[in-house]
């Protein structure tokens, strides 16, 4: 019997699925399913034996990809190596699992594996050639948000909307308001708004201190828990310390910029006199948007290093992201600090980029004095829907949109960038691209993936499930 495999789902998501036969569950790390009328149950821990179909090298490799994502929610990094050996464990029995029970498909409860326990499930599918399904927020709706079915099999590399219909809601309103709030200067409604709090430095070496004494007191008062955690869920966030670097590496990285950003002025005149440029449009980090969701390009060093190696010598803009001035969110610090310093900005410096007030990509959106460069980021699909074209370095959902090209096909030969014509194309393509990409193919976002806000009504979580039922059963023909 074929299997869908629903990765931590949701509590009314497996009460819903529970009784059937078709389907398997992984809830931390223990995996049930039903057999011959018999409620089983399997505990991935460790492998006793090792598949000969299993290559540990490879396991380990597909591991290393995954770092910046340790980076950005484990400290005690001097614990790396052992932990690794633990997470190949998981990775290497999972597989085993999967192949046990004839899983041909996992629906992820999330829109991209941006945390270790998830990335070490997506890795365990790839290696036992199963493919896995993410549901992605939509940035076109408000409330209530919806979600788009994405495939992969073998990584994000070959990650593609999977275009079912699944219900019969149209988005083209939706879409033709996003272009027009572009149209009109104004940022996506979704965007994320940091207000004076969470920007204050001294806020944030407070809240740091802070943490720091409740660490203290609940050493000295912890009794020892009884909660049993399984062995790959056992890695420790970064503690005060580590934060406070970020913090203070942050705090420095940022009035460095500000000390050696150009004026509008003086970018007028540059991109008069040297244009067009380049515009590398920073992001927020970190992020899943940069990280997974940027491949091989998930740093800002690392695109500019390749548009360099692709034989483009002139300068290149620099705007940094206005969220990178928060050092608080509201799952707590940014740690920004983990991808700016001052090193960062002189490395950058050193590549002849030219660093812009934050702000002046948005002030001169339609310019063509310049071509903008983002990893995944929205401007992309804004420029899309407008008739501009635009490079993304990153993999991101929509990239076979009408416009969106990657870095060799930006700056290699006979590249985008040396070619004005290709920058505009009729707009009313893109808006058919995406509307016949999305109409009729999105879920409404009940559990809030993504968005963190759930929705309340019994109506609205029964419009979920009928639409993921029509969306599963597809999955299977």
């Amino acid at each position: 019997m074929d299997r869908v495999l629903l990765l931590n789902p949701y509590p009314f998501l497996h009460a819903n699925y529970s009784e059937r036969r078709e389907y398997a569950f992984l809830q931390g790390n223990k995996v049930s399913y039903w057999l011959d009328e018999i409620h089983h149950s399997i505990t991935v821990d460790y492998p006793v034996l090792v598949p000969g179909n299993v290559k540990v090298a490879v396991v380990r490799a597909k591991i290393l990809k995954t770092l910046p994502i340790w980076v950005r929610w484990m400290g005690q990094s001097d614990r790396y190596e052992d932990y690794m050996q633990t997470c190949i464990a998981f990775v290497v029995r999972f597989v085993q699992v999967l192949q046990e029970l004839n899983v041909k498909t996992v629906l992820f409860c999330t829109a991209v594996s941006h945390h270790v326990e998830i990335s070490l499930a997506e890795i365990a599918c790839q290696i036992a050639g199963v493919q896995q399904m993410f549901l992605y927020p939509m940035p076109f709706f408000a409330k209530p948000f919806r979600l788009l079915p994405l495939l992969q099999k073998e990584s994000i590399q070959d990650r593609h909307i999977f275009g079912a219909q699944v219900s019969d809601r149209s988005a083209i309103v939706e879409i033709e308001a996003y272009k027009a709030n572009y149209l009109a200067g104004e940022p996506p409604n979704l965007n994320k708004k940091f207000n004076s709090v969470e920007q204050s430095y001294s806020i944030a070496l407070a809240q740091v201190a802070i943490l720091g004494l409740k660490k203290i007191v609940k050493l000295v008062v912890r009794r020892k828990s009884k909660v049993q955690v399984y062995p790959v869920g056992k890695w420790v966030d970064h503690d005060c310390f580590s934060l406070l670097r970020m913090v203070r590496s942050q705090k420095a990285a940022l009035d460095h910029y500000e000390s050696v950003m150009q004026d509008d002025t003086t970018v007028d005149s540059m991109l008069l006199e040297d244009g067009p440029l380049p515009f590398l449009y920073a992001h927020f980090q970190p992020e899943a948007t940069s990280f997974p969701e940027g491949g091989d390009y998930a740093n800002h060093l690392d695109i500019v290093i390749e548009i360099r190696r692709l034989g483009y010598k002139g300068k290149i803009l620099y705007g940094e992201h206005p969220a990178c001035w928060s050092y608080r969110a509201s799952l707590g610090f940014t740690r920004v600090g983990l991808h700016r310093s001052i090193e960062y900005y002189k490395r950058l410096a050193s590549l002849n980029c030219t660093f812009v007030r934050p702000g002046y990509g948005s002030l001169h959106r339609n310019s063509k004095g310049f071509l903008p460069i983002t990893i995944t980021g929205s401007i992309a699909v804004e420029r899309s829907l407008c008739g501009y074209s635009t490079c993304c370095a990153g993999l991101p959902w929509f990239k076979d949109a009408p416009g969106i090209f990657s870095l060799v096909e930006t700056f290699g030969e006979n590249g985008v960038f040396y070619d004005s014509e290709r920058w505009q194309f009729s707009s009313d393509i893109a808006l058919e691209w995406f509307s016949s990409n999305i109409s009729q193919k999105t879920l409404i976002n009940y559990p809030g993936i993504g968005s963190g806000i759930k929705l309340e009504s019994i109506d609205e979580q029964n419009e979920f499930l009928n639409e993921l039922e029509i969306l599963l059963e597809k999955t299977f023909d």
